[in-house]
């Protein structure tokens, strides 16, 4: 059964299984009355239940700061213009939350206040849900993104153990589920976060992954992956570059 487990989490999801996560899926199927035949594990597959087992959903506002201290330099450049954003691997949220917080902490003072749609969708259905609540634990800071907290404090209420994300924030951010293995709707993101779930996938299924969102990149964008996962992206569309300590990829511009 885990090597079948393991064998539809790469089909259907692209990642890899570990056998202690097969093995904790296997034992949720029986627990809740399921058999052990293959047609009853694509059901957990389809159903969406499998997603909340295998996947990581470990999240945090501002994780990794250098990507943020980067889009911050890049925003006066959007002063007349509309940004569209993407969050790929969303998990419960904290990533879409943490970039409107910066948009709307630089309209504060803007000269011409910047307006932006993010987009942000992960594989599990129960992490969408728990993004579009807003609703984290103190677990949602860290010492990685201290430095931009002051941005997120206007934005959430702090309730008796959580905080709850101000309903003014979500605004401009459109949570839903998708599967990175399937092609997204037709856009041209200015950028794409996809940071920290790239590792997971298996080497055959990574290209497919990041062709699916090249394709959705307007030319000259932006795609930023986990800080230690950029050694392991290739892509024809995607030229590598550098400042200083920071990598990121951005869209090859076709010459006329």
């Amino acid at each position: 059964m885990t090597e079948y487990i393991n064998q539809t989490a790469q089909e259907l999801f692209g990642i890899r299984v570990d056998p202690g996560d097969a093995q904790k899926l296997r034992a949720y199927i029986v627990k809740n009355g399921g058999d052990e035949s293959h047609q009853n594990i694509r059901r957990v597959f389809s159903s969406g239940e499998a997603a909340d087992i295998l996947t990581v959903n470990e999240t945090w506002f501002f994780r990794e700061p250098v990507h943020f201290q980067f889009f911050w330099e890049m925003l006066p450049a959007f002063e007349r213009s509309k940004i569209q954003i993407c969050c790929a691997a969303v998990s419960k949220g904290c990533e879409a939350y943490s970039i409107a917080m910066m948009i709307e902490t630089y309209n504060k003072t803007a000269e011409n206040p910047i307006s932006y749609n993010i987009d942000a969708f992960d594989v599990s259905s129960n992490m969408i849900d728990a993004a579009c609540q807003g609703v984290y634990s103190p677990g949602v800071f860290r010492e990685d993104g201290c430095d931009f907290r002051y941005m997120a404090e206007p934005y959430l209420e702090k309730l008796t153990d959580r905080y709850k994300v101000d309903a003014s924030l979500k605004k401009n951010i459109r949570f839903f589920v998708h599967n990175l293995m399937d092609e997204l709707s037709p856009k041209e993101y200015d950028f794409i976060f996809f940071r920290n779930a790239f590792i997971y996938f298996t080497s055959e299924n990574r290209e497919r992954i990041v062709s699916n969102l090249s394709a959705v990149m307007k030319e000259g964008g932006i795609i930023f992956f986990g800080v230690s996962e950029t050694v392991g992206v290739r892509h024809s569309s995607l030229d590598r570059k550098n400042r200083g300590d920071l990598f990121y990829f951005q869209k090859s511009v076709c010459k006329k």
